[in-house]
């Protein structure tokens, strides 16, 4: 039937290019184009979802079409989730010490998030996507926390921490104490102070909100971590027994 339709529709062409040229009435002319239309309409009838007429003339709804540009685009979804996670996943675990920066890290997962939303993607699978970089985040607050105790020099200070936590069996990433022990760690041994304090906060906040709440300081704790200040400074406290070398 498509076959003869698409024939009809060629002779039917012809026919009304024959008869416009030649200066047929216009009744003619208009009767045979809309046979021409009808016959061009047939050669579609396996795709035609339905078929309306209005004040503006024909609409036909062609199912296989719509069909197809929406799988279309729930490919291009699936592909961009799956490109997006891993991607994600690739900054935050970018090399800890000389990748890159985390203001950069933070652009680059912003950018990622803009081409997922252009895509429609739906919120949840965006959150499901950023959710991976989650643990490498817990892992930077911990020690952004933590590594001031940890490189005291006070050996006894660094003791306490290592019967915390003993880095050197440390399984890496997603291993570190939760933000609530630590927390507690810190109260039970009078380290809730200072620079220390404010990072714990600082990491409770991220845990309920994932927002930072210091940016600015988060992403400059490396410079931060290089001016090699004292344990000292860092709890902001005058010196007292028990915390120098």
């Amino acid at each position: 039937m498509r076959v003869g339709a698409l024939l009809a529709s060629v002779i039917l062409f012809v026919v009304f290019l024959y008869l416009v040229l030649t200066g047929a009435e216009q009744v003619h002319y208009i009767s045979v184009a809309f046979v021409l239309v009808f016959a061009v309409l047939a050669t579609r009838l396996d795709d035609i979802q339905d078929l309306t007429f209005g004040p503006t003339g024909l609409a036909a709804k062609l199912a296989k079409q719509l069909e197809e540009a929406r799988a279309t685009v729930k490919q291009l979804q699936d592909f961009a989730e799956v490109f997006a996670a891993r991607s994600v996943q690739q900054i935050a675990g970018d090399n800890r010490m000389s990748g890159l920066s985390p203001k950069q890290k933070r652009e680059a997962i912003a950018e990622i998030v803009g081409g997922l939303k252009s895509l429609q993607l739906p919120d949840d699978r965006i959150n499901r996507v950023l959710s991976l970089s989650d643990p490498y985040d817990d892992y930077d607050y911990w020690s952004w926390t933590m590594s001031p105790i940890y490189s005291a020099n006070d050996t006894k200070v660094k003791d306490l921490a290592n019967q915390f936590f003993n880095l050197g069996a440390s399984k890496g990433i997603g291993h570190n104490p939760d933000a609530e022990t630590t927390e507690k760690f810190l109260k039970d041994h009078d380290l809730y102070q200072g620079e220390i304090a404010e990072c714990m906060t600082d990491w409770q906040y991220w845990k309920a909100n994932h927002k930072h709440r210091r940016l600015d300081e988060w992403e400059a704790r490396h410079e931060r971590r290089n001016q090699a200040r004292s344990f000292e400074d860092v709890l902001n406290i005058e010196s007292k027994p028990g915390t120098k070398g």
